[in-house]
């Protein structure tokens, strides 16, 4: 996987670069999009405007698709959710931002297509009107999210510190960065599931990420 987060890291750093005066939003959508094909990613980047958002919030969704992928067909679909007009310059921060929600979301479908790809596209799980407990107790998306928590904590501390507080980890999902948890997605997790069986196998799964990824590739 640290090859792919490696890949990934370099296409978000390559776009921030050369986004280095304000940019519209629509710009940089478009931007990101040519610069993962360039960079030989067959990824689909789409843009959806959501008129029940604030007028300045965006958020981004991925899906990976295990039977496009066995056909050899574009198995990835980033979709940025918005309410922009599309034209307002943003600044250095606000790439930066968007940039790490394509990271985190581009690399959590990556890790579905390695689980995907271990079975020989067998038997992936599809999610389609689970209940959300039973979706995020299911063994694939509990490793996706895993590693994406994993990512998130070594944005902020470095891989020892965070695998000495998996022991506490309701405390852990607790810490902050300024004004935004450490880790949003341990915090959700632990916001739904308490301490329990489940969350117990979640920190050992966390543990283990934190020990394989390496954090020079960790877009921030």
């Amino acid at each position: 996987m640290n090859i792919i987060l490696e890949r990934v890291y370099n296409v978000c750093k390559q776009v921030r670069e050369q986004s280095s005066d304000p940019i519209t939003f629509r710009n940089l959508i478009g931007r990101t999009r040519n610069t993962f094909k360039l960079c030989n990613f067959d990824i689909s980047i789409k843009s959806k405007k959501d008129k029940d958002l604030d007028t300045d919030k965006w958020y981004v969704m991925a899906y990976y698709d295990s039977e496009n992928d066995f056909n050899m067909d574009t198995a990835i679909e980033v979709i940025v959710h918005h309410n922009l007009a599309g034209t307002e310059p943003l600044g250095p921060h606000q790439v930066t931002a968007f940039l790490t929600e394509i990271f985190d979301a581009t690399v959590h479908e990556f890790r579905h297509q390695y689980q995907s790809m271990r079975r020989d596209h067998n038997q992936y799980g599809e999610h389609v009107d689970t209940p959300y407990e039973l979706y995020l107790a299911d063994d694939d998306e509990m490793d996706a999210y895993a590693f994406s928590i994993a990512i998130e904590l070594l944005r902020t501390m470095d891989a020892e510190r965070a695998k000495r507080r998996m022991g506490r980890i309701s405390v852990l999902s607790k810490m902050r960065t300024g004004s935004q948890f450490s880790s949003p997605q341990l915090r959700a997790y632990i916001g739904h599931f308490g301490l329990n069986p489940l969350t117990k196998k979640l920190s050992k799964k966390i543990y283990h990420h934190l020990e394989t990824i390496d954090k020079r590739w960790v877009f921030v």
